[in-house]
Formats: C-alpha cells, sequence, structure tokens
C-alpha cells in the first residue's frame, strides 16, 4: 500500500512542478549596420489563455547610440485577427564604457493574452536610430 501511495505523490509531485514553471519568451532580432530603421516582426504562441504577462521591449546597443530616446509603434495581431497599434518611447540610457548594453523596459504589466494561439508584434522606430544592434520582445509569467 505504501509504494502505492508513493508513486502517486510522485506523480502528483512532477505535475504540480510542470504546471507551475513559469513561462518565459525571449524574441531577438539582430539590426544590420547597428542601424535600426525598419520594422522588426515577432511572434509569441500562446498556449495559456488565462494567466497574466508581462511584456517587455528589450534592446542591446553599445557606444554609437547617441540618441536621448526612440519613439516607435508596436502594433499587435491577436490569433482572432485583433489589431491593435499605439506608440512607445524607450528612453534608453548611454553606455558609459566600450561594453555594450542591454536594457528592458516594460511595455505591459499583468496582461492576459485571453486567445490561444499565435500573436505577432511588430516594432517600427518612427525614425532611423543608430546604435542598436537588435531589439526584441520578452514575455514572462507575472509576478
Amino acid at each position: 500500500m505504501s509504494k502505492i501511495v508513493s508513486i502517486v505523490i510522485t506523480i502528483l509531485s512532477a505535475l504540480v512542478v510542470a504546471c507551475g514553471t513559469p513561462q518565459h519568451s525571449v524574441d531577438m532580432r539582430d539590426i544590420t549596420n547597428d542601424i535600426w530603421n525598419s520594422t522588426g516582426e515577432f511572434y509569441y504562441d500562446n498556449v495559456d489563455s488565462l494567466s497574466k504577462r508581462d511584456i517587455a521591449i528589450a534592446v542591446r546597443y553599445g557606444n554609437g547610440y547617441v540618441a536621448d530616446s526612440v519613439a516607435m509603434d508596436i502594433l499587435c495581431v491577436s490569433p482572432d485577427s485583433l489589431v491593435v497599434i499605439e506608440p512607445f518611447t524607450l528612453h534608453i540610457p548611454h553606455v558609459g564604457d566600450l561594453r555594450p548594453s542591454e536594457q528592458t523596459f516594460t511595455y505591459r504589466r499583468n496582461a492576459v493574452l485571453s486567445t490561444k494561439g499565435r500573436y505577432i508584434f511588430r516594432l517600427t522606430p518612427h525614425q532611423a536610430v543608430e546604435g542598436i544592434s537588435s531589439v526584441g520582445i520578452v514575455i514572462s509569467d507575472s509576478k
């Protein structure tokens, strides 16, 4: 009898760990010649339509970055074809030494992606920005 109980406890423990593992997705795109001047398209395959997610924009850059901020549009297309576009501004601090830096900027907290399937995000700068080596989307479970 105790062997059956221990097997059931092991299976239940494995299920709790599997169901409790936080979801985290990072999708980055390299920028040609370190000049960000075109739309980057990112995909997120949503399998959980109930959990709250944090959505952030990640930027890698170096000493060639000289702007004070980066104005951009974020377009999101949901699996059921709902399209939302809104302006967003990144206030990227300058690098103080020769090493490249990466910054993550919160776009949405506690967002519920209520439809299962592929979400498309498009990030488009309003003007060309020098010194940006890659941009991306980070989607993770809300804390």
